[in-house]
């Protein structure tokens, strides 16, 4: 990944292009947010992953059945409160001698 200011890519633009068909480059500016230039292909390549990513996680909703996001929400904080109980039932009561 190349790293370079609004002012480098404005003054060779087409250099920057040609590199971008190879590696990523991100363009720093002053005040805002980078941005990334990359090639077409690798954009593609990105858009496939991120398909397959969400195409898998459809396919697991389909076999363990769909469950939306407040009862997820809901059940992972029981989880982790019925963790933390454990935890501290665990180690038992704290005494201090005085």
């Amino acid at each position: 990944m190349l790293k370079v200011t609004e002012s480098e890519i404005a003054q060779e633009l087409d250099s920057y292009l040609h590199r971008a068909l190879t590696q990523t480059i991100v363009v720093e500016q002053a005040d805002r947010d980078p941005v990334v230039v990359l090639s077409l292909a690798e954009f593609e390549r990105l858009q496939d992953v991120d398909d397959q990513h969400w195409a898998a996680c459809a396919r697991k909703a389909n076999v363990e059945g769909y469950i939306d996001h407040d009862h997820e929400v809901r059940q992972r904080l029981a989880a982790a409160m019925k963790d933390k109980r454990l935890a501290c039932i665990k180690k038992g009561p704290r005494f201090d001698h005085h």
